[in-house]
């Protein structure tokens, strides 16, 4: 594996008031750090999505986190593909307006 990343779970409580408050968990994994392939961006594209990076870990290492962090940058983890008879998953990263860090 050849990086870290944050994956990052939202998460809700409520306060003293009832008032619904975000809250994120945060879990370092190690990860292969990958372009997204042509036909990946085009057809990501033609639904609306800017997809950027994709990472390859262990399947273990993923518990359906919306938001991945990298270098410092946010992303919105816009899809996962698991290849059939293996231990490894894909988690595909886009550039997303309102994922901040």
């Amino acid at each position: 594996m050849d990086g870290v990343v944050k994956l990052i779970k939202e998460n809700y409580v409520q306060d003293e008031i009832g008032q619904m408050i975000p809250s994120e968990t945060e879990t370092e994994i190690y990860v292969e750090i990958l372009s997204v392939t042509r036909s990946e961006w085009a057809a990501a594209s033609r639904d609306g999505l800017n997809p950027a990076i994709m990472l390859r870990t262990q399947r273990i290492n993923y518990s359906g986190e919306r938001i991945a962090e990298l270098e410092g940058v946010r992303y919105g983890v816009y899809r996962t593909y698991t290849p059939p008879d293996s231990d490894l998953i894909e988690i595909y990263l886009e550039e997303k307006a309102g994922v901040t860090g």
